[in-house]
């Protein structure tokens, strides 16, 4: 399926901000920890069946949906008595790119635009990954919702952000999978929001955004 809206014009970009666990790299790595691993060991733990650990996880994840806490390892570990990074670290073997997502930042790295990452992942998860796939020497900067205390989906984290790497946001590209976190990028002014349309490679793309969608880079840059 192409993109929903004619790809824009990049010599009007100076700035491409992106999220990584569900836009450049697969999600199935962390939805395969969060639903299944978490949800046993805590099982184990607490000596209760998977369904009844799930559900009790699952309630106090809805009770956090959207804080700085839903992303927090640390508050994951105290909430549950698990070393949320080692059962993250167990898994290390499912982390992967998505799609086209190594090719896109080959392109980036030596063009004219400088690349961000802009992330809620939680800096434990960003070691993993970074000592896994060197995500740190592919891109410009890495700025976590944890440096800011507030996650993607409050305008708070976009100002912190505009503070520290100066970015206009009349000349800045932002991708990401969340609707929430892409609709709070639009509300401070971002000139291209873009949907990644399937994050997780082992699930059916996510409901359509309202915002422009891709499933591969090259949709919207010049691939060669």
């Amino acid at each position: 399926m192409p993109a929903t809206k004619t790809a824009f014009d990049w010599q009007q970009i100076d700035t491409v901000l992106l999220d990584i666990d569900g836009t450049l790299l697969d999600l199935h790595y962390d939805n395969f920890v969060w639903d299944k691993v978490v949800p046993e060991a805590y099982a184990r733990l607490k000596q209760l069946s998977y369904p009844e650990a799930k559900e009790q996880l699952f309630a106090q994840m809805r009770q956090v949906h959207g804080t700085i806490d839903f992303y927090s390892f640390d508050f994951w570990k105290e909430q549950t008595g698990l070393d949320i990074t080692d059962l993250h670290r167990q898994q290390s073997q499912l982390i992967g790119f998505r799609a086209d997502a190594e090719a896109f930042l080959d392109w980036l790295k030596p063009s004219a635009h400088e690349a961000i990452i802009a992330t809620n992942a939680d800096h434990n998860s960003l070691r993993i990954k970074d000592n896994l796939i060197g995500l740190s020497q592919r891109v410009d900067q890495i700025y976590s919702s944890q440096d800011f205390g507030s996650p993607k989906e409050h305008q708070n984290f976009w100002r912190q952000l505009q503070n520290h790497c100066g970015f206009d946001p009349k000349r800045t590209l932002f991708l990401d999978d969340t609707e929430r976190v892409l609709n709070a990028a639009a509300e401070f002014g971002i000139r291209e929001v873009w949907h990644v349309r399937t994050p997780d490679s082992q699930r059916a793309p996510r409901p359509e955004s309202i915002h422009p969608s891709l499933d591969q880079f090259h949709e919207i840059y010049p691939a060669t």
